[in-house]
């Protein structure tokens, strides 16, 4: 799916967003710099369990310092680490620097499981929009029917638990 095809779909959809066009950006430091801060800011994970069987696309608040320690516990699989650029391209049909929960869309033998982080429910959330020279900003709430219609699973999940005999019991 292409920017283009996912702005028709989501008008199809009459699912509402903002856009702001700006340089390629490929950190959450370099878009901080120049993208407005009109939703929670988030950052994405391509995620992969340590037989490659099992991906996840985590979807977290820009702040949230995402454990995956505990992740793969919640979510019930192998230890995770981090996918290939060449798994990003494979699974997603997406280059670093341009993830977003967007790509889930791409995904026809729905494989990859969709974790947001649970800070984003009901909030109005940026991602890009299939492409690194532009900033959604588009709510939750509008937007999740559509994802979980795609047929991936799609889970929200608190991401910041820690284990250990200083942290709650998670």
């Amino acid at each position: 799916m292409t920017e283009s095809e996912l702005y028709a779909l989501l008008d199809e959809r009459g699912v509402s967003y903002e856009v702001f066009h700006h340089k390629a950006v490929e950190t959450v430091a370099e878009a901080d710099a120049i993208v407005p801060r009109l939703a929670i800011p988030t950052k994405n994970l391509f995620l992969r369990d340590n037989k490659k069987r099992d991906f996840f696309l985590v979807v977290a608040a820009e702040d949230t310092d995402v454990d995956l320690k505990h992740l793969h516990k919640q979510l019930n699989t192998r230890r995770l680490s981090f996918a290939s650029s060449e798994m990003l391209m494979e699974k997603l049909g997406l280059v670093q620097g341009s993830v977003t929960p967007f790509g889930i869309l791409n995904d026809d033998t729905h494989e990859v499981t969709l974790v947001f982080d649970e800070k984003l429910a009901h909030e109005r959330f940026d991602a890009h929009p299939m492409v690194n020279t532009a900033t959604m900003f588009i709510h939750m709430d509008e937007v999740l029917p559509l994802l979980e219609e795609h047929g991936n699973p799609v889970v929200f999940c608190d991401l910041t638990c820690r284990t250990g005999p200083a942290a709650q019991d998670c």
